[in-house]
């Protein structure tokens, strides 16, 4: 899992559509795909983060099963 930094690190995770872990204290926080950036948040999924407070990792999306009856 690779940890994004820089601007041009959220770019990609935007262009490839990179699913976004985001860390808050070491626990999750949330996660999905990155909409958007600025100097001060980063959004992923429907929520904004703060830059200074979270860790933003690229990693797998998560697994689910879906049972059709």
């Amino acid at each position: 899992m690779k940890t994004l930094q820089y601007d041009f690190e959220l770019d990609n995770a935007i262009f490839f559509h990179h699913y976004v872990l985001v860390l808050v204290d070491g626990e999750m926080a949330g996660g999905g795909l990155v909409g958007g950036y600025d100097k001060i948040d980063v959004v992923v999924g429907d929520r904004k983060y703060s830059r200074k407070v979270s860790t933003f990792v690229q990693a797998p999306p998560p697994q689910i099963q879906i049972d059709f009856v």
